[in-house]
């Protein structure tokens, strides 16, 4: 038999195995990887030096497939939201590779490349230097969060009595459990955080004034 002419193997594919697999089981382990790729593990050794850069490979797919950089040229506010919808929507349709991604070392090039236009854009709209890490930090968090809050069920404050915690039971009966639930949250969340960082911005640019006064 001659030889393929595609390679059994390639990083993008390796890849894209990895997140399905962490999908399916919420974990990552090179020999169950190998075996749903249908290669011995010392054949991905051929690609990757290790379980760090499989991880390494699953977050440039997700990169990849989602498009996640913001768009320098529009408002500061509207780009960040746009990144963070997209940032969202891309973790949530592999939410078993949160866990993963959300505590390995960015060290790829394309993820600091993602992170300067990040920076970039809040620095252009006039945030200190000193903010600019903080304000990355709180809204990814919130958007790893808000990833999983996807995928989890409806309902996660079942049977809440209404004698023991009156006030709960008044809130949650008030809020419509569907479907939109999850969006909602997400949109309500952002639109905080935004808010504050916008007083945030207001208030450098008040204390600048005073300062030059």
């Amino acid at each position: 038999m001659g030889r393929p002419r595609t390679p059994l193997l390639d990083r993008r594919r390796i890849g894209a195995a990895a997140l399905k697999l962490a999908d399916e089981q919420g974990t990552l382990s090179i020999p169950a990887l190998a075996r749903s790729l249908g290669v011995a593990p010392s054949a991905l050794y051929h690609h990757v030096s290790g379980r760090d850069e499989i991880i390494a490979l699953m977050r440039e797919e997700l990169t990849l497939t989602a498009g996640l950089r913001p768009a320098r040229s529009r408002p500061w506010e509207q780009a960040l939201a746009d990144w963070a919808r997209s940032y969202r929507d891309a973790f949530a349709a592999h939410p078993g590779a949160v866990p993963l991604l959300a505590v390995a070392p960015l060290a790829e090039p394309f993820m600091h490349a993602m992170y300067e236009h990040v920076a970039g854009l809040l620095l252009d709209a006039g945030f200190v230097e000193t903010h600019v890490r903080p304000a990355i930090t709180a809204l990814e968090s919130f958007i790893l969060g808000s990833a999983l809050d996807l995928v989890a069920p409806s309902v996660m404050l079942p049977g809440v009595d209404r004698e023991t915690a009156p006030r709960l039971s008044a809130v949650l009966e008030r809020v419509p459990v569907d479907h939109d639930r999850a969006e909602r949250a997400f949109e309500f969340g952002l639109n905080a955080l935004l808010t504050g960082f916008r007083a945030l911005l207001d208030d450098q640019s008040a204390d600048g004034a005073r300062g030059a006064e």
